[in-house]
């Protein structure tokens, strides 16, 4: 997850994960968007439908709950995160809830020392995280990493909605021109990336991705000037009607979660 194809470093997410303001004088994080504290209901399914098999990469692995549960259901698991603070609490999380999991901190696109290990690959909205370039290293590393016929089942943000509720990249129209660089629709920049550095596409869908709504809430303009000039007025407007929307919803739902449009890919490689 880090390198220079990285749309956010690893220092930014260590803050993150720690807790700490992203920069000096800042506020601290309200949350983290993706830790709902269970592994993702739709991998929960996959699983459920024999989607996963033989050696497994959790790649982007955060917090590590996908990598727990795959872990209980009998897989050899390892997962990856580009996070120094990421990997130390997943083993925390792994060990409480007594699996093992073979968790370490390393760059999604290079991966050395994993060449021809992984029958399937689970990326639960790491993609999204990359720019261009970072996009190209990634996918072609992860062809390297696995064997023949493994399987990828990769995640990541959509420009759909669920009854109005988009997701946060839906928010800032900069980050995903910055994102497609001239390559059309999300979908069409996944397409061509993956089929360009081997991977056949077999199914490519709308789902939902569940996340902790309490890092969605916080007031726009609350945020320090400093914060506030690096987003275009456009994003602005569009990232305070999502605040509005979930702060008007946040004491109808249970746990504090919330399930946001994502895409599904499912993809095998080609030998």
């Amino acid at each position: 997850m880090t390198s220079p194809g990285a749309l956010s470093t690893a220092e930014t997410f260590d803050k993150l994960y720690r807790g700490e303001p992203s920069f000096e004088g800042g506020p601290k994080p309200a949350g983290i968007p993706w830790d709902v504290h269970q592994a993702q209901p739709r991998l929960m399914e996959l699983e459920a439908l024999g989607g996963i098999t033989g050696e497994v990469l959790d790649i982007g692995c955060g917090l590590g709950d996908n990598s727990i549960f795959l872990a209980s259901r009998g897989y050899s698991v390892t997962g990856l995160d580009g996070s120094t603070a990421a990997i130390e609490q997943a083993s925390s999380r792994a060990a409480e809830a007594g699996v093992t999991v073979a968790f370490g901190v390393a760059d999604a696109t290079n991966l050395a020392g994993y060449d021809e290990r992984f029958d399937t690959v689970i990326d639960s909205a790491l993609y999204h995280c990359l720019d261009e370039d970072g996009r190209q290293a990634y996918t072609a590393v992860l062809r390297r990493a696995t064997r023949p016929g493994a399987r990828w089942h990769l995640y990541c943000f959509s420009d759909g909605n669920i009854n109005g509720m988009t997701a946060p990249m839906g928010a800032a129209p900069e980050v995903v021109e910055a994102m497609l660089q001239g390559l059309g629709t999300i979908a069409q920049n996944i397409r061509y990336t993956l089929t360009a550095n081997g991977w056949l596409i077999s199914y490519f869908g709308p789902t939902t991705y569940l996340g902790n709504i309490s890092a969605f809430i916080r007031d726009v303009d609350d945020l320090p000037e400093q914060q506030r000039a690096k987003v275009s007025p456009g994003a602005l407007e569009q990232m305070r009607g999502i605040n509005n929307r979930f702060a008007t919803i946040v004491n109808l739902i249970d746990d504090g979660r919330v399930y946001l449009p994502f895409s599904v890919v499912h993809a095998e490689r080609v030998d």
